[in-house]
């Protein structure tokens, strides 16, 4: 029975870079996800999952890999695991960054994929949600479910803001020893 450790979930993960503070603060992975197969094998190698299964290779926006996600969860639902504490996601920021002065025209169809992290939130329901992105990030268009180009702030606000609080701020890694600013 895996019970009384915190866990949470992954997406857009890369090479799992991101987790490796939940990692060593004793949390759980129940499951993470990246579309790039040889990212995804870094964190295998990093041991950041319990379960083989755990490690989720796939375009999230098909809904056979949400499906894989929402079984892991299952899994641990059935070792006694109450719910997820923390999700975290780490959009495409290609499109966002002022870093990319090679912005392609349909930037926005990348923009909104931080939707899909939003439906699997809003069906999870963690205790608490992570998305962790460049400084333009709340500020930057998407797609919302009609179809509008809304700010990604207030896609997050319309369709989480009834169930959660938020608290965003901008902080720069290399105030914190990264060698760049990110």
């Amino acid at each position: 029975m895996i019970k009384n450790k915190p866990t949470y979930i992954s997406l857009f993960s890369s090479a799992g870079v991101g987790c490796y503070g939940f990692k060593i603060q004793d949390f759980e992975c129940i499951a993470t996800n990246e579309i790039v197969e040889r990212r995804l094998n870094i964190q295998k190698i990093n041991n950041k999952c319990r379960f083989k299964a755990g490690y989720i290779s796939g375009d999230i926006k098909l809904d056979k890999t949400k499906q894989k996600i929402y079984d892991e969860i299952k899994r641990w639902q059935h070792l006694g695991n109450d719910r997820i504490d923390v999700i975290i996601a780490t959009p495409p920021c290609q499109g966002m960054s002022v870093a990319n002065h090679k912005k392609k025209s349909d930037e926005i169809n990348r923009n909104s994929l931080v939707n899909e992290s939003v439906e699997i939130i809003k069906k999870i329901k963690p205790r608490f949600f992570i998305f962790e992105n460049v400084a333009a990030f709340w500020k930057t268009g998407c797609f919302s479910k009609t179809g509008e180009i809304v700010s990604i702030g207030d896609m997050i606000t319309e369709e989480l803001g009834n169930d959660y609080l938020f608290e965003k701020q901008v902080l720069n890694f290399k105030n914190y020893g990264s060698n760049s600013s990110r």
